[in-house]
């Protein structure tokens, strides 16, 4: 197939830091390229990849320092350029949101839109607007939290990891809590170190923090890391990453907010590290509690349950990702998705004018 990936702009593909869609997309990229695809990557030019790259940007636009009120402009050219193109594809997977939906509807070629994040209220007219064009969901949870009958949901497809990138060290000495991710209320970053003071354990947090989670972070986080057993170490490569995970007892996500589907959950999973995580979301279909964490509703439920962190297998920690979220199997998933889209938009083609057979017999 000749498969065109739209990426969001804001990282390079993969991310030099914290990017959890364009990792997505660079494992899915790249796995389809091994499979034998013609794969073109619409994404930021500093990105590394075995595809066609179309340049849409130098550099990712978060770490530029390009204003954020001038981003709309680099998608907007992107989608000019990707209509442009247009004909070069079978398929085109739309990591980008709904900035690119209007012109999806409008093209010949078939698409499939993967959402990513939820759908919020700001932005939740323009996806009922279009919301007969296929999406995928990356949980069962994000499906039945994000309009389940209005949308044109053909598939759930779990997120997959590079598993590769990382390893379960049993012999490795875990003498630490970890928290990855934005230091920001929805990732649950006070709450975790509220875990760790309460369970009298050093934890470590790793993570970006952004413009407008900047007054959070000063006001909630700041004071604490007065604490000498509390260490805020900044974003880390993916590397580092790896061997933060390896080198935890656990790895904390008390979250606030519904979860599509957490990377971090199965990253440290993979490296055999339990999680601890509040049941929101994607949450208890990524973690089997007590078995390869705990999920639980409350900072009081994970602090009293932490003694079961001990008794769970590294082993079996990896296992689960091994068996539901490598990218092999998303990308195996993928193509599936892609065939039947292909296949059900030759039977109801669309005209020149983008409306399909269905809508002009109306």
């Amino acid at each position: 197939m000749r498969i065109a990936q739209l990426a969001p702009l804001a990282e390079s593909v993969p991310p030099k830091g914290y990017g959890g869609s364009e990792q997505v997309v660079s494992d899915l990229t790249e796995e389809l390229v091994k499979d034998g695809h013609q794969v073109t990557l619409f994404a930021t030019g500093d990105s590394v990849t075995s595809a066609h790259l179309v340049c849409c940007a130098a550099e990712g636009l978060r770490p530029s320092g390009i204003a954020a009120s001038r981003w709309p402009a680099y998608d907007i050219r992107t989608l000019l350029r990707l209509e442009e193109m247009q004909d070069q594809f079978d398929i085109i997977h739309n990591h980008m949101g709904y900035a690119a939906l209007s012109l999806l509807d409008r093209l010949d070629c078939p698409s499939v839109t993967t959402l990513h994040n939820p759908v919020k209220d700001y932005c939740a007219d323009i996806f009922l607007r279009f919301k007969n064009l296929p999406f995928a969901s990356i949980s069962n949870a994000y499906r039945r939290l994000n309009y389940p009958d209005d949308l044109n949901y053909v598939d759930t497809v779990y997120n997959g990891i590079d598993l590769s990138s990382f390893h379960y060290k049993k012999s490795a000495q875990r003498n630490n809590l970890l928290f990855v991710g934005r230091m920001c209320k929805d990732k649950g970053t006070l709450p975790a170190i509220q875990i760790a003071q309460k369970l009298d354990l050093p934890i470590i947090l790793a993570g970006k923090i952004d413009n407008n989670d900047r007054p959070y972070f000063d006001k909630e986080i700041a004071h604490l890391l007065n604490d000498d057993r509390v260490k805020y170490i900044g974003e880390v490569t993916g590397k580092e990453k790896a061997e933060l995970y390896s080198s935890a007892i656990a790895t904390l996500c008390p979250i606030d907010f519904e979860e599509p589907f957490g990377l971090v959950l199965a990253e440290s999973l993979a490296s055999g590290t339990p999680v601890m995580a509040f049941r929101r979301g994607a949450v208890p279909e990524v973690i089997s509690d007590g078995e390869t964490g705990i999920v639980g509703d409350t900072v009081e439920e994970l602090v009293n349950r932490m003694a079961e962190i001990k008794g769970m297998d590294g082993a079996t920690c990896r296992k689960r990702v091994e068996s539901l979220f490598s990218k092999e199997s998303m990308a195996k998933k993928y193509q599936e998705v892609y065939k039947q889209i292909i296949a059900d938009s030759r039977v109801c083609a669309k005209p020149k004018g983008g409306r399909n057979m269905q809508e002009l017999t109306r």
